[in-house]
């Protein structure tokens, strides 16, 4: 019982004193970060520190280094000093921003080092100064929720519904379609990447013969210079190699005629060609060949051609009709008269090429 009455004192106490002195939140100072050493001071300069709360932190890559001592007004500008820790040394080319952690939280002045100086770069010493130009405000609570406001009623959100209904309205019902372009887009994809090798194999080709025919540019220079004189030579003649052209496709076309013009057939212009050569092969390399009687009957030609026109004469003293010889001259067994034989043979020849055309109409298997 006791207990309970001390804790019900203490708690009125809070309540009385809190209420007598009418202080509030934001009258409550922050927490001061704690550091184990000394420090130097540096101002920073801002168009404006809205919402920049005493004490506020100072942080390096999200580190904190320091803390705001004071911030004042002059020339229209914000300046605000801070203490920085020893043992975190600045650069000249730092730049400080006023940043928050959340939309609507606490501000903070945030320190970033220059990248492109080296460790032996000037360093701030203390009472240095941030200039104007190396500084950004952060924006205001009005700037947020005007911005904001902007997004939602200045027609973004709107905009944003009418391109998803126009999407819509595109695909008209043919969103299986979509998808499957998509899962096939996926899939060239997925074998580009898969080939990638391959890919990166003929380029580097494609650059090695680039390459190439860069180093032999001045041959292929040469070549086309020796080159534009026949091109010229071609192009004034290209009426006869057009009419030489016709003429060898009209000489194929003919030659399609024959029944075989590669030697595959017995009967082939080709086979007939190659029998025709042999037998001038046989009669030229004939130890018994006489041309005596061919020297013989050449003047009678020769004579009997030297006009324009074939004049002739001559004597019969001797002529056996038939193979029966007669008084005056041996029969030649070889020259007869017609007989009976020779009407077999004319319908036999007759036959056979009857047969001939039938094998040509109907095939040699009819």
């Amino acid at each position: 019982m006791m207990l309970h009455t001390v804790r019900c004192a203490t708690a009125l106490g809070v309540v009385v004193l809190l209420s007598g002195c009418g202080a509030g939140l934001e009258s409550l100072p922050l927490s001061a970060p704690s550091g184990n050493g000394g420090s130097y001071s540096v101002t920073a300069v801002f168009t404006n520190a809205l919402n920049l709360p005493a004490e506020a932190k100072v942080k390096l890559d999200g580190v904190d280094i320091g803390v705001v001592d004071a911030i004042s007004a002059k020339d229209f500008t914000a300046r605000v000093t801070m203490s920085i820790r020893d043992d975190v040394p600045l650069s000249t080319g730092s730049t400080a921003e006023l940043r928050s952690a959340t939309p609507l939280g606490d501000l903070f002045v945030a320190i970033h080092t220059d990248p492109q100086q080296t460790g032996s770069a000037a360093r701030l010493r203390g009472g240095d100064t941030i200039p104007l130009a190396s500084t950004s405000a952060g924006a205001t609570v009005e700037e947020l929720l005007s911005s904001a406001a902007v997004l939602v009623n200045g027609g973004v959100v709107r905009n944003v519904t009418t391109l998803l209904n126009g999407a819509g309205k595109a695909v008209g019902g043919r969103g299986d379609n979509v998808a499957t372009l998509l899962h096939e887009s996926s899939a060239l994809i997925t074998r580009l990447n898969a080939r990638s090798a391959q890919i990166k194999t003929a380029l580097d080709n494609t650059s090695d013969l680039t390459t190439t025919l860069s180093q032999r540019q001045n041959t292929l220079d040469q070549a086309l210079a020796a080159a534009a004189p026949a091109m010229t030579t071609i192009a004034e003649n290209r009426d006869q190699i057009a009419d030489l052209t016709d003429s060898v496709a009209r000489i194929t076309r003919q030659l399609q005629r024959f029944p075989s013009v590669q030697g595959t057939d017995t009967r082939s212009l080709i086979s007939d060609l190659n029998h025709l050569s042999a037998a001038f092969n046989d009669v030229s390399v004939d130890p018994n060949l006489s041309l005596t009687a061919l020297n013989r009957i050449l003047p009678l030609i020769m004579k009997l051609t030297a006009g324009t026109n074939i004049a002739g004469a001559g004597e019969v003293t001797q002529l056996a009709w038939g193979s029966l010889p007669d008084m005056n001259y041996p029969g030649d067994p070889q020259f007869h008269g017609p007989d009976g034989t020779d009407y077999h043979a004319m319908i036999g020849s007759l036959r056979y090429e009857w047969n001939l055309l039938l094998d040509k109409i109907y095939g040699p298997n009819r």
